[in-house]
């Protein structure tokens, strides 16, 4: 009796957790979320000498994401870095402006609990300015990973690392390039998913 018992406390365990993987096949979710970005690469002149150094900076935006199937899903997101010191040996010259529009494809691994892992890769464009000074558009593309946890089948708490990579672009003053701007960096964050129902 008492493996009985047992036999059935397991069983019904293992099915409580296996609902837990909520899957957001042909689901629409809203995501905000917050953190850093760590630019890895300096401004230069267009002769190659060091304009200027960034230091890390606040990120913050959001975006959609859609599930097709239970392990792929696409995600649009913006995010936007407001201000970002630029410094020349040690000196404060100004602060940099980015926006980072990018389309990507998750591949999320479904185990049977509330926490689902992804990876992505996708492409993006970013647009900036340093104080007087315009950053031309740049396009390239990004590699991701992240955990989703989900609190219920409608919230899920998001931690995500991106790295970007992409092709350097003009930095003008009155349309005269000055320099160049290449938008490689790492961006790191913490939000929320919000998941509408299947038949919205």
């Amino acid at each position: 009796m008492r493996r009985i018992i047992v036999m059935a406390v397991v069983a019904l365990s293992l099915v409580a957790g296996t609902a837990m993987a909520e899957s957001i096949n042909g689901r629409l979710g809203l995501t905000g979320k917050a953190g850093v970005i760590v630019p890895l690469k300096d401004l230069v002149d267009n002769s190659g000498a060091e304009l200027g150094e960034h230091n890390a900076g606040f990120a913050g935006g959001g975006g959609l994401i859609y599930g097709l199937g239970n392990c792929f899903a696409l995600e649009l997101d913006i995010t936007h870095a407001p201000s970002t010191e630029v410094k020349l040996a040690g000196v404060k010259v100004g602060d940099q402006q980015t926006t980072d529009y990018s389309l990507g494809l998750q591949y999320r691994i479904m185990p049977s609990h509330h926490l689902v892992p992804y990876v992505g890769l996708g492409a993006d464009f970013i647009k900036g300015d340093i104080e007087n000074s315009k950053i031309d558009w740049s396009y390239g593309g990004h590699v991701n990973g992240g955990l989703d946890y989900f609190l219920n089948k409608s919230v899920a708490v998001v931690a995500d690392l991106k790295f970007v990579f992409g092709v350097k672009s003009d930095i003008t003053i009155n349309n005269v390039p000055v320099g160049k701007y290449d938008p490689m960096s790492f961006i790191g964050t913490f939000g929320v998913r919000l998941f509408l129902p299947e038949s919205w």
